[in-house]
C-alpha cells in the first residue's frame, strides 16, 4: 500500500531528494531490525556501523533520514545495550558517520568551480558552513521559536498534518468528508476519512503491543517524530505557499507498516479459530483491495504520461525574448524550469533569467554581475555586501530613470503601530532600477506574466505584452499588446503539449500556471476587436479553444468578444461551454451567463440563468434586477412585478427597488 499512497507515488515521479530519502529512512530501519535479528551472532555490530555510514551518507541527501536515530537507539537499549558501551564501537561508528557526512564537500568542490547554477554559493568555508547551518532559510532558532506558536492548533495539526495522512490512503466505504483548509488557510480542502486503513492501522499498534510492547514502542516512536513531533517542531505559520505533504512521508510509511501488522495480526486470529484454509485465501486475496485502491484512485493524478507542459512552458518563456534577453522571473515554477532547458538542454542561453526572489541576495547578484551573459549590474562586492539594503521611498513616489518616469507602486510596506505606513524598496526592487538603469537600453527587458503586479514596482505603463512576457519600452501607455510579435508567439512558436488533454492530470498549481495562455490569447482576440479586425479576433478565439484550458471564465469571455466581433454562432458555442464547466456556480457567474444570453436573444437560456443564480442566493438583487428587466422588455410587466416583489421581501428597505415597482405598478395601470 505505501508504494501508492499519494506522497510516495508523488516523491517518486518528482525530481526531488524525497525519494532517495524515504528510501534511505527506511533502509536505516530495515538495518536496524536486520541487527536486532543477529545481535548475538559474530559481526553482527557491523550491521551498526554501516548504519553509521549510511546515517551520515542520508544527511548528504536530505535529514529526515535523522529522524531515525531515537528509534535505533531504542532498539539497541531495549534488544542488546552492549554497543552503547563499546567505546570503540562508537568511535568507529562516529569515524564512518562523518565519513558519510563528508559527501557533502562536493558542494564545497563544485561551487568552486564556478558552476552555470551556483545557488549560495558555498565556495568559501564561511559560505559553506552558512549553507550547513541552513542560513538560506534564515537566522531564527527553530528549537526557540517552537514555545511562539506560528499558527493556530488547528491549522498546523489539522490542515498541515492530519489532512495528509488521511489523503494518503483513499477508501471509499464508507463515505465519510472532511473538510479542511488548503495550505493557505482559507480555501476549503475536502478529504476522504479512510476509516477502514485507519482502523487497521490501529489494531496493527493493539496487536504489536500485546504481541511485544517495547518493539511497539520502537515502531511508534519512529511514527510520533516523523509525525506529530515534526509539526510541532517545524511549527509551519500560516498560510503556507504550497501543501507539504512530503514533510510528512516518514509518518505515512510508519502508518503502512502498521497497516501491515495490522493484517497480519487479523491473519493470526483467524488462522487459529478457521477450520478451513479456504477462509485464510479469502481474507488474505480481501487484504489485497486496499492496495489495487490505493492504485486506482491515485494513478492518474500521479501518471506523467504526456506531461510536457513544464517543458513547454519554460520554452515558451525562453523563445519570447529577443537575443540577449534579460528576463525577469518571479519563483521556483518559473525558474527552474528555465534553467533545465538552457544547461541541460543548451536551449536560449543567450537569454539571462533573473529571478526576483533570490535577487535579494548578495551571492546571486554577483553572479548574475560576473556569470555569463552578464548582466549589467557595475557594483563591487565591498558594496553588495555592506552597502546595499533596503530604502524608504521619495516622500513624492516619482522615480525617473533611463529616460522612464512614473509614479512608484508595490514594493514593501512596513505598518507601525503608529503613524502612517512606510513604503521602501527590497533589495530586488533597487536591482530591478538598478538593471534598467546600466542596461540604458542596450538589450531588452522583459517580465515574465507569472511576475506579481507588486513586484513590477509601478512600471506596468511601460510593458507591452507579447506572449508569455511583457517586454519594457520607452513609451507609455495603458494595456498595450505588441499584436503582430504575440501572435507570432502565439500562433507559431509556442508549444502546447498536454495543456488540453484530458489524460494529462493538471493540479491546482498547475491549472493557475495554465491561465497564463488564455489570458495572453484573450488579450490578442480584444486587441484584435478594438482596432476592429473581427476576423483575426475569432480566429484567435478558436485557436484558444484548440490549445488552451479556458475554463468557464474564458469561455464567458470568449462569448462576449464573439457576440461583439458579430458571431452569434461562435458566442452561443462558448457560452455552452462555459456552462459546463461552471458546476454549481455562484449568483453572479449565473447572472453573467444570463446577460450573454440575451445578447444572443435567446431568452429561454437568460431566463433559466437568472433563476439558476436566484436559487443559489435568493437574496441576490442583481439576478431578480436583470430578470424583471428582461421580462419588462420582452412585455411580460404582471411577471417582472412578482420578480421584484419577491425580492422586497428579502429588501424591505431598498429605496431603489421600490421605485422600481412603483414605476411597473404605474406601467400597469396605464395598461388597463
Amino acid at each position: 500500500s505505501l508504494a501508492f499512497t499519494h506522497t510516495f507515488w508523488f516523491n517518486a515521479v518528482e525530481a526531488e531528494v524525497y525519494a532517495s530519502s524515504i528510501f534511505l529512512t527506511l533502509l536505516a530501519i530495515w538495518l536496524a531490525l536486520v541487527w536486532a535479528e543477529r545481535h548475538g551472532s559474530p559481526h553482527a555490530d557491523r550491521l551498526l556501523l554501516f548504519l553509521a555510514y549510511l546515517l551520515g551518507l542520508s544527511g548528504g541527501v536530505h535529514l529526515l533520514c535523522w529522524l531515525t536515530v531515537p528509534t535505533v537507539l531504542l532498539l539497541i537499549w531495549f534488544t542488546d545495550r552492549r554497543p552503547l558501551k563499546d567505546f570503540r564501537l562508537l568511535g568507529t561508528g562516529l569515524l564512518l558517520f562523518a565519513l558519510g557526512y563528508s559527501t557533502y564537500l562536493a558542494i564545497l568542490i563544485r561551487a568552486g568551480l564556478d558552476p552555470s547554477i551556483n545557488e549560495n554559493d558555498p565556495s568559501t568555508i564561511h559560505n559553506f558552513i552558512q549553507f550547513l547551518q541552513r542560513k538560506q532559510y534564515g537566522s531564527e532558532s527553530i528549537i526557540l521559536g517552537m514555545f511562539h506558536r506560528k499558527a493556530s492548533f488547528s491549522y498546523q495539526f489539522g490542515d498541515m498534518f492530519l489532512k495528509y495522512i488521511f489523503e494518503q490512503f483513499p477508501f471509499p466505504v464508507p463515505k465519510w468528508t472532511v473538510v479542511f483548509h488548503a495550505a493557505d488557510g482559507q480555501s476549503p480542502y475536502p478529504v476522504l476519512v479512510p476509516l477502514i486503513p485507519l482502523l487497521l492501522a490501529i489494531f496493527g499498534m493493539y496487536y504489536h503491543a500485546r504481541r511485544s510492547f517495547k518493539d511497539f514502542l520502537v515502531f511508534f516512536i519512529f511514527f510520533l517524530v516523523t509525525g506529530v513531533m515534526l509539526a510541532l517542531y517545524l511549527n509551519m505559520p500560516q498560510p503556507q505557499p504550497r501543501e507539504r505533504h512530503y514533510v510528512f512521508v516518514g509518518a505515512v510509511a510508519g502508518l503502512a507498516l502498521y497497516m501491515g501488522i495490522g493484517a497480519m495480526g487479523l491473519l493470526d486470529l483467524f488462522a487459529r479459530n478457521a477450520k478451513k484454509k479456504s477462509t485464510l485465501t479469502i481474507l488474505s486475496a480481501c487484504f489485497l483491495v486496499l492496495p489495487v485502491e490505493l492504485l486506482v484512485s491515485h494513478y492518474h493524478t500521479h501518471d506523467r504520461t504526456g506531461n510536457y507542459i513544464p517543458y513547454d512552458y519554460a520554452y515558451n518563456l525562453l523563445i519570447s525574448c529577443e537575443p540577449g534577453g534579460i528576463l525577469f522571473t518571479n519563483g521556483d515554477n518559473d525558474t527552474f524550469p528555465l534553467w533545465f532547458l538552457q544547461e541541460v538542454e543548451g536551449i536560449r542561453k543567450d537569454v539571462r533569467v533573473v529571478n526576483l526572489s533570490l535577487l535579494n541576495t548578495p551571492w546571486y547578484i554577483k553572479q548574475l554581475r560576473d556569470y555569463e551573459p552578464k548582466v549589467p549590474i557595475n557594483l563591487s562586492d565591498s558594496y553588495i555586501d555592506n552597502r546595499l539594503e533596503p530604502k524608504i521611498w521619495p516622500k513624492d513616489r516619482k522615480m525617473e530613470l533611463a529616460g522612464l518616469s512614473w509614479e512608484l507602486q508595490g514594493c514593501a510596506v512596513y505598518r507601525p503601530p503608529y503613524g502612517e505606513p512606510i513604503h521602501f524598496f527590497r533589495i530586488q526592487d533597487l536591482m530591478i532600477l538598478r538593471i534598467i538603469q546600466q542596461n540604458n537600453w542596450k538589450r531588452p527587458i522583459y517580465f515574465a506574466v507569472t511576475v506579481s503586479e507588486d513586484n513590477k514596482i509601478g512600471l506596468q505603463d511601460y510593458l507591452v505584452m507579447e506572449g508569455m512576457v511583457y517586454k519594457l519600452v520607452r513609451t507609455k501607455g495603458k494595456g498595450r499588446v505588441n499584436i503582430t510579435r504575440m501572435r507570432k508567439n502565439l500562433f507559431e512558436k509556442y508549444r502546447y503539449r498536454g495543456v488540453n488533454d484530458p489524460k494529462v492530470y493538471k493540479d491546482e498549481d498547475t491549472i493557475r500556471l495554465l491561465g497564463n495562455y488564455r489570458a495572453a490569447f484573450l488579450q490578442l482576440a480584444y486587441a484584435y476587436y478594438q482596432k476592429g479586425r473581427h476576423r483575426e479576433a475569432l480566429e484567435t478565439l478558436r485557436k484558444a479553444d484548440q490549445v488552451a484550458l479556458m475554463g468557464w471564465w474564458g469561455y464567458y469571455t470568449a462569448a462576449r468578444i464573439a457576440l461583439g466581433a458579430g458571431s452569434k454562432e461562435d458566442g452561443r458555442k462558448y457560452l455552452e461551454k462555459a456552462v459546463e464547466l461552471m458546476g454549481e456556480g455562484s449568483p453572479d457567474m449565473w447572472t453573467s451567463m444570463a446577460y450573454v444570453a440575451e445578447e444572443l436573444g435567446d431568452t429561454a437560456k437568460a431566463l433559466e440563468f437568472y433563476r439558476r443564480a436566484i436559487q443559489v442566493d435568493p437574496s441576490y438583487p442583481q439576478a431578480y434586477f436583470g430578470l424583471a428587466g428582461m421580462l419588462e422588455r420582452d412585455g411580460d410587466l404582471e411577471g417582472a412585478l412578482r420578480v421584484l416583489e419577491e425580492l422586497a421581501r428579502h429588501r424591505p428597505k431598498d429605496t431603489t427597488l421600490q421605485e422600481y415597482i412603483s414605476r411597473i405598478r404605474g406601467k400597469l395601470r396605464e395598461g388597463k
